[in-house]
């Protein structure tokens, strides 16, 4: 299966991307990509912390939302030190490493997973939160629970080396859409959503439109799915 992406957003300092690369090139991963980053990018400060990974910092890609970032993969694993968010399933790191690796792999669609790691200061809100299928728990001092990133960065990447040595879990795979996908129908229903008056209030509109995407997000839709929702709604239309 190809190896997760590591997603960093709205990482705040260029140091810090540049210890990340050197962990997860520690670790062989090498696929990361940057969302809004404060100081933006490229960044001289990632050089010197990166230790020579340049490989991963060459092929850094940058993107302007965390939507944009996704929209080609398939799951996608936030990672927490305080699990917060109800709605969303929690799993601990050595869990998530075996279900990415049980994900299905084909020479016509391969499920591609990325995990997705917050701002120093605060990590991730619950707007960022709700496009998650699942959080990742790093079970640390639950009286001093807070990560450098770099080092959450390279506690996933060596569960995942640590992995590579043991044999794949026979689960039922997961055969998700990609992000786009859903992406696009939660767009066409908030659209239908707007033009039946559904939001009572603007105050209420973006709180219900984040439960809904992480309602739809929580299922894993597959692609044959999403048609039916897309047929669903024309249905609907039609009343």
């Amino acid at each position: 299966m190809p190896p997760p992406i590591i997603i960093l957003h709205q990482t705040q300092l260029g140091q810090n991307i540049g210890m990340c690369a050197r962990a997860m090139l520690n670790c062989g991963l090498d696929q990361l990509r940057l969302v809004a980053p404060r100081d933006g990018w490229p960044n001289p400060a990632a050089i010197a912390t990166a230790a020579d990974a340049d490989v991963v910092l060459a092929q850094t890609q940058c993107f302007a939302t965390l939507a944009e970032a996704i929209a080609d993969c398939h799951h996608l694993y936030a990672t927490t030190a305080r699990p917060r968010h109800q709605a969303i399933p929690v799993l601990p790191v050595a869990e998530a490493v075996q279900q990415i690796r049980a994900q299905p792999n084909s020479t016509s669609s391969d499920q591609q997973s990325a995990i997705l790691f917050g701002p120093e200061a605060s990590g991730l809100d619950n707007n960022a939160l709700s496009h998650a299928n699942a959080l990742i728990h790093f079970p640390t001092n639950p009286n001093f629970s807070s990560l450098n990133l770099a080092q959450a960065v390279l506690l996933f990447g060596w569960e995942w080396r640590r992995a590579q040595a043991q044999p794949i879990a026979h689960s039922v795979p997961l055969t998700a859409a990609p992000k786009k996908e859903l992406h696009n129908f939660l767009n066409r229903l908030e659209n239908e959503l707007e033009q039946a008056e559904f939001f009572l209030t603007p105050e209420l509109r973006p709180e219900t439109l984040r439960k809904l995407r992480s309602l739809f997000t929580r299922t894993q839709a597959s692609e044959q799915e999403l048609n039916l929702l897309h047929g669903v709604i024309t249905a609907l239309k039609k009343t």
